[in-house]
């Protein structure tokens, strides 16, 4: 009889946990659209950028200077981009659910000294920077 209660117990507290991953999964804050902006020198040559989640490729576009590439996060799951510009590239997290779940939009400024993210194009803080071979 103990054994049936301690799995019973045991049944509880894994649906318990499982409900509350699935409500903190499936908030109510509407997805995000991730805007990739080039503030690179207008003299430079334009930057490549592409961005996947899981295995749903986002796409790929070449941007020059004031140009912005844009989508709309489809799932509450990460999202990266790879960026390659003359002899530099980088890879960053475009989306994170924890970071940015509750922002709608976000964007990423990408300079010459690297990449800043900002939820309301006033404030900007680098996370990431370019890399060389």
């Amino acid at each position: 009889m103990t054994s049936w209660i301690n799995f019973l117990l045991f049944l509880v507290l894994q649906l318990c946990f499982l409900s509350a991953a699935t409500t903190n999964e499936h908030d109510d804050h509407p997805l995000p659209t991730v805007h990739v902006i080039n503030a690179l020198p207008k003299s430079s040559k334009a930057m490549n950028v592409s961005c996947s989640s899981n295995n749903i490729d986002i796409g790929e576009q070449s941007l020059v200077n004031g140009e912005v590439y844009k989508w709309r996060v489809s799932q509450r799951k990460l999202h990266y981009c790879v960026a390659i510009w003359e002899r530099f590239f980088a890879s960053w997290h475009a989306f994170q659910p924890r970071r940015d779940g509750n922002h709608e939009p976000l964007f990423w400024m990408v300079e010459e000294d690297g990449f800043f993210i900002s939820w309301d194009k006033a404030k900007w803080v680098r996370k990431y920077r370019w890399e060389t071979e």
